[in-house]
């Protein structure tokens, strides 16, 4: 493991959580950013404190302005905004190497295409040089040390063993699996759940309702994985149920967080303004909803959430469509 060359591209709070655990487990981690002030910080006092506060992050993190440099690794974990995906994968792309094995930790669809992150990479990069890192994952308890874990899919079972196997550290344990697709589908459509669970607290109402939401909103997962060719049990896992109920219960998730807040009246400007990082949900709502008619399959949770951020719909009437929808077999 020690002569494994392990960066992180992306310097935001995920990217510097991975870096710091990979770290901690005794590796020497690349860090690549392209703000100046957050790099400097690093560098200096071993901070993030745009996205960390003052956690203190480990010594062995090498942090760097140089995408050229980042990307001479074996293993290469991006983790920048999906829609930020394509462009930095395309800087990183002359840089690097061959049988480097580029991990994509970010989780939504891209929106001007409606590709789930697979298929844009697979656009960049060799299909057999990707693996998808998804899961329950808040980046600051990793940062202070918390037990969590993830999934990790790779087309080949083997390469995924290994990749787990290498990253995994005392608290952070790694499963893996080869369904990319339903990995996928699962950390992209929690995010337009989460929407929706802050969107009911914001309007008042309680666990039932959020109890409902999740199970709902996890058959719609499901449905639309199983459609793009993923398996249902996936979503059972880490990378369906287990980032639902985290990414639907607190105001740690900036999706639910935006719900949350759009519930109580503040506008969109606003909230995003007032939360500073990217909110994912926001951005793959119209490429889920795309997704969905052109499989010919529902998902009404997706839809009026879609509906109210790009339709101006108004959320007591979203609220009553999906209440008067027709009874059925569950």
């Amino acid at each position: 493991m020690a002569s494994t060359r392990i960066s992180v591209i992306g310097a935001g709070a995920w990217g510097t959580a991975l870096a710091h655990i990979i770290a901690k487990a005794g590796n020497n981690v690349t860090l690549w950013g392209r703000n100046k002030k957050i790099i400097e910080e690093l560098r200096t006092s071993k901070t993030n404190s745009v996205y960390l506060n003052q956690l203190k992050l480990s010594n062995r993190i090498y942090p760097t302005e140089n995408i050229d440099y980042a990307c001479i690794a074996d293993v290469i974990l991006l983790a920048v905004p999906a829609q930020s995906v394509r462009r930095v994968a395309t800087q990183m792309m002359e840089f690097t190497q061959p049988n480097s094995k580029i991990i994509c930790c970010a989780k939504g669809f891209e929106t001007h295409t409606g590709n789930l992150m697979s298929e844009v990479l697979s656009d960049i990069f060799h299909a057999d040089q990707l693996a998808f890192l998804s899961g329950p994952t808040f980046a600051a308890e990793i940062v202070q040390g918390f037990p969590s874990a993830a999934t990790l899919a790779t087309s080949d079972i083997q390469v995924g063993q290994q990749l787990a196997m290498e990253l995994s550290s005392e608290n952070f344990r790694l499963y893996f699996n080869t369904d990319i697709i339903g990995v996928q589908v699962g950390g992209a459509a929690k995010n337009i759940i989460a929407i929706a669970s802050g969107i009911a607290r914001g309007q008042g109402f309680g666990e039932n309702t959020r109890a409902a939401l999740v199970t709902r909103g996890l058959a719609e997962t499901t449905r639309l994985a199983v459609k793009l060719g993923g398996v249902a049990q996936t979503l059972a896992g880490l990378a369906g149920l287990g980032d639902l109920l985290l990414s639907c219960s607190t105001t740690q998730s900036r999706n639910f967080l935006y719900g949350n807040l759009l519930g109580t009246g503040e506008k969109n400007d606003a909230i995003l303004k007032k939360i500073g990082g990217v909110v994912e949900g926001v951005y793959s709502t119209a490429a889920i909803e795309k997704k969905a008619k052109l499989l010919e399959i529902e998902l009404p949770i997706c839809s009026a959430v879609n509906s109210i951020l790009y339709r101006e719909a108004d959320i007591a009437s979203m609220i009553e469509e999906l209440l008067q929808r027709p009874i059925r077999l569950e």
